[in-house]
């Protein structure tokens, strides 16, 4: 059976990478100069362009992603500013009986994306030497580190209910398991 990527997998990875270039390229408009043949072949091409900027911005979003999921999500939990309780469940297993719960991971994820993103910016604004931008977006990376606490805070709590749940029925075949092995033992005791 072959896994199909979700379309809010697409969707997130796009608007990620959009927004990382559409901010990228206001900041450094002034800076770029782009030369008259390319701009020409840009025009005569748009449909092409545009489609070859759909997949960078795609792939941009993905890279992203993944970065801040080797650098922010560690340096989140491991501060226990976005607390991660052990639980021996699988994400998947939820998702099956909690429509919305693979939904708040998606969210979380594009949370901290959107975190190294406005981490990125803020730094860029400030070496550009335009320190209001960079309070704006200093203060865009503390809202989503503090939403994405909250939102933590709710998968926690739903993976905690979900582990309650599978215990007792878990520790209650245990307990039967136990209980036959034992009359097994008896019984073989009984008959020698």
């Amino acid at each position: 059976m072959k896994d199909k990527i979700p379309f809010y997998n697409i969707v997130n990875m796009f608007f990620v990478g959009a927004i990382f270039s559409t901010i990228l390229v206001l900041m450094c408009i002034e800076k770029i100069s782009i030369d008259e043949k390319y701009l020409d072949f840009a025009l005569r091409w748009n449909v092409l362009v545009s489609g070859i900027l759909v997949v960078v911005m795609y792939e941009i979003g993905f890279i992203i992603n993944r970065i801040s999921s080797i650098t922010i999500e560690p340096i989140l939990t491991n501060t226990k500013i976005w607390s991660r309780d052990d639980y021996d469940i699988d994400v998947s297993e939820i998702s099956e009986n909690n429509s919305k719960f693979q939904s708040m991971i998606t969210e979380l994820n594009l949370m901290r994306s959107h975190i190294l993103i406005y981490l990125f910016f803020s730094i860029l604004s400030v070496v550009l030497k335009e320190y209001w931008i960079s309070v704006l977006f200093f203060v865009l990376v503390v809202t989503f580190i503090l939403a994405g606490r909250k939102h933590n805070a709710k998968i926690n709590k739903i993976r905690k209910s979900y582990s309650r749940k599978n215990q007792k029925p878990q520790n209650n075949k245990q307990k039967q398991n136990h209980k036959s092995i034992q009359n097994q033992k008896k019984g073989s005791e009984y008959h020698r």
